[in-house]
């Protein structure tokens, strides 16, 4: 038996129902074509399995997803976000490096776990306490003492530090508190900075993430690889 022709198409800052709700309104499952919407590592990612005979109307609801959800859509294929991180880096000769806090090295290990991943990747710094972002990253006391560790001037700091320090074209930083202590009532748990910066400019996001703490690094670690894919691509979308 000939292979279904199958569509994928993966998505980043929107929710499931969202998706679903889209693709009712693209026509739902019927007529040859079935869809499957699932939730992975805090991504949607959504296969359409196509019928002989069907293929036009697969393709239309394939277009009209794409249309109706295109501020989201980030890949047609089954590439992990840190490998099109590495591709894009690569193609433009671009080194990159990483600056974490409440993740812990989560970001640099997901791009390491690429192999070849070194053609672009030249190392972190996980700066836990305020002294390793101080001494290793050059953020200033001044930085910490008005600002706190999590904050957008810190993330900006330890970006801009460890691009320097580390060699690189591109840095990513996250600081975070990801619980289940440390949580003020100006920065609850949950709440993270992520900061990129590169030749053509810097990306920064604010979270306010829920779940307990290992959903929070492992959301936090995501979005640091989409914020890096957003600035490689020169996108600009904050839903990226």
């Amino acid at each position: 038996m000939a292979e279904r022709p199958r569509h994928v198409l993966r998505l980043f800052g929107v929710s499931e129902s969202a998706v679903a709700k889209a693709f009712e309104e693209a026509g739902g499952d019927g007529d040859g074509v079935e869809v499957t919407i699932c939730a992975r590592d805090f991504e949607i990612h959504v296969d359409l399995v196509v019928e002989p005979g069907a293929e036009e109307r697969g393709e239309a609801v394939e277009t009209a997803l794409a249309e109706r959800l295109g501020r989201w859509l980030f890949a047609r294929d089954e590439r992990r976000v840190e490998e099109m991180v590495l591709s894009l880096a690569e193609a433009r000769g671009l080194k990159l490096a990483t600056a974490e806090s409440c993740t812990g090295g989560m970001v640099a290990a997901r791009l390491t776990d690429v192999p070849g991943s070194s053609a672009s990747f030249v190392g972190g710094v996980v700066s836990y306490a305020d002294e390793v972002k101080r001494s290793e990253l050059d953020v200033p006391e001044t930085l910490l003492a008005q600002h706190g560790a999590v904050s957008a001037e810190v993330a900006e700091a330890m970006a801009e530090g460890a691009r320097r320090r580390l060699g690189a074209d591109v840095a990513v930083a996250v600081t975070g508190v990801a619980g289940p202590d440390g949580g003020t009532p100006e920065k609850p748990v949950g709440r993270v900075h992520l900061h990129v910066a590169g030749p053509d400019g810097s990306l920064v996001r604010m979270l306010d993430l829920p779940g307990e703490r290992g959903q929070i690094r492992v959301r936090a670690t995501v979005t640091a690889l989409h914020l890096l894919r957003a600035l490689l691509t020169g996108s600009r979308n904050e839903s990226a």
